[in-house]
């Protein structure tokens, strides 16, 4: 009777993140076809390792009842392939059709760039976009972005191995799933040849298999050492059992997010896989479907950006009922950076995203709040154009959702300080596609970015706080969404550099805000002294604010 299953952490990387999956699909599958009602699997992370739990053990009479089927889905590579005996066509991933229809798509989007209207340009976009989602899971699979990576001639031999181990022992195919449910059950696990417990194996079978790097990110010559082992390039790479290599492609075309990063005239790879604390099987599989229906290529940063907020998003949607920090749930994305090289691609980056650490909430009226909050942040953020230094306020604001305490309040004013001058900037062109932050958005920020040593609730609750915010959203923003014609006062470029280079010290500061908040006030007295009959003229900062800011 098997009823827990353990998967030791090695590599510090994604790979046994999507072998757990990978067992995860095995078990329910086993469960499945023992007619077995109301299944629900179990992963969590112990730190050292995960362990899957099925709500209900799996026994020998499970296994020895079960009939060949396929551990994961056969990819046809090419149109006039051969499928595997008794493997019909709507059973299998079809490479060639589904690249047809993308192939489609990008013509089509293509065809509507060309148009001269903005108008006809915004409404074929979104004619576009909703033709595209109708097709997913139709004519579009949802692990078309794993399957084109592993239908590579790199990646397909391994492929290929792996899945004939199962379709060429079908008679054998309940002690071969029985020997891996024992890999993950048993503490002392020892492995052995397969002929050695199944003697009537097949000669072909593969016990071991050379890693292969979209499944094994650190794998690969000069990275299985801590020192290079000079130029002697025909040392054999490092090989894995057959039972880990198999769990890894079934938790990788389940879970695994593969997307392209334009760069120059060719395209890099980056994959994102979830990490959680604990999930079930069906609601990870469910958050990553619906986060899959909106991928859009994108600049490196903003990539990790905006599927962070989108993956965040998205838990709390599929998650009704949850309450407290979505990290004690999700803690963020395993990410690998691959560079193109041509024939192949090579790892150039290997690191982890944790999910925004102030995204809590207590009932569902907050939750539905953040979900309105981070989907303006992610339109804020899909609006920045990658210019000039835009690069660095986006790697602040990345630096932002992954950080804690006061450090994430510190990467969050680095990015504020930076947009303010963007936004300047681009209004001031007569880009209105950038967006501001809602006031009340902020507030839940900095709310829930309180810590022991600074209170920051009370501060922008204090009268002086917002009397004085107001009057340099006054000056600056505000005035340049009014038209020229309208208005009534100057605008004052260069106030955000100003403030964040005065606020290295509270003296500076309060001085600056002292000599601007008088400025301010000036402008204003003189504009109402020559204009008596306005009624709409801003309001002053009252002495008794600039005291309460102090």
């Amino acid at each position: 009777m098997f009823s827990e299953f353990y998967i030791n952490k090695r590599s510090g990387t994604y790979a046994e993140t999507i072998e757990a999956f990978g067992l995860g699909n095995l078990l329910y599958e086993i469960l499945k076809r023992n007619n077995v009602q109301g299944i629900k699997i179990t992963i969590e992370d112990l730190g050292y390792s995960y362990v899957v739990k099925p709500n209900r053990a799996i026994t020998n009479e499970h296994i020895e009842s079960l009939s060949y089927f396929q551990v994961f889905k056969f990819i046809k590579k090419e149109v006039n392939q051969t499928l595997p005996t008794g493997i019909p066509e709507n059973e299998c991933f079809n490479y060639p059709a589904n690249k047809a229809v993308q192939d489609d798509f990008k013509a089509r989007f293509a065809q509507i760039e060309k148009l001269k209207s903005e108008d006809e340009k915004k409404a074929a976009r979104k004619k576009f976009n909703e033709d595209k989602l109708s097709e997913f899971e139709k004519r579009i699979d949802a692990e078309y972005d794993v399957y084109r990576e592993i239908q590579g001639n790199i990646n397909y031999p391994n492929f290929t191995s792996l899945y004939e181990n199962f379709s060429a022992n079908a008679p054998r195919f309940s002690s071969l799933i029985k020997l891996m449910l024992k890999k993950y059950n048993e503490p002392n696990f020892l492995f052995q040849k397969t002929k050695k417990i199944i003697p009537d194996i097949s000669s072909g079978f593969n016990d071991y298999i050379k890693p292969i790097q979209i499944y094994n990110p650190n794998q690969g010559k000069g990275n299985n050492k801590p020192k290079a082992s000079g130029f002697d390039l025909s040392k054999k790479s490092i090989e894995s059992d057959w039972i880990s290599e198999t769990m890894k492609i079934s938790g990788a075309l389940s879970y695994m997010v593969c997307q392209y990063v334009k760069v120059g005239t060719s395209y890099d790879l980056k994959v994102f896989v979830p990490e959680f604390n604990q999930i079930g099987l069906k609601d990870a599989k469910d958050i990553l479907f619906d986060f899959k229906k909106y991928l859009k290529s994108n600049s490196p940063v903003k990539l990790d950006i905006i599927n962070i907020l989108n993956f965040t998003i998205n838990f709390i949607r599929h998650t009704p009922g949850y309450t407290g920090k979505v990290r004690k749930t999700l803690k963020g994305f395993h990410t690998v950076y691959q560079k193109d090289l041509g024939q192949n691609k090579a790892v150039a980056n290997i690191a982890f995203i944790n999910t925004p650490d102030f995204v809590e909430y207590n009932n569902q009226d907050e939750a539905d709040e953040w979900v309105e909050i981070l989907e303006q942040q992610r339109n804020l953020i899909s609006n920045i154009k990658e210019h000039g230094d835009a690069i660095q306020g986006l790697q602040s604001y990345r630096n932002f959702l992954g950080a804690i305490g006061n450090s994430a309040l510190e990467y969050f004013t680095d990015f504020s300080y930076w947009y303010g001058n963007y936004l300047m900037q681009q209004l001031s062109k007569g880009n209105n596609f950038v967006r501001t932050f809602k006031t009340e958005h902020l507030n839940k920020f900095y709310k829930n970015m309180d810590t022991q040593e600074l209170n920051l609730s009370e501060i922008i609750q204090n009268e002086g706080f917002k009397a004085v915010a107001k009057a340099i959203r006054n000056s600056t923003v505000s005035l340049q969404y009014t038209p020229k014609d309208k208005r009534q006062f100057e605008i004052r470029y260069g106030l955000a550099q100003q403030l964040q280079n005065k606020s290295k010290s509270k003296e500076d500061l309060a001085t600056f805000i002292g000599e601007f908040v008088g400025t301010y006030n000036a402008e204003t007295g003189r504009y109402k002294e020559k204009n008596p009959e306005k009624e709409k003229i801003r309001a002053n900062v009252k002495d008794e604010e600039l005291a309460q800011f102090y």
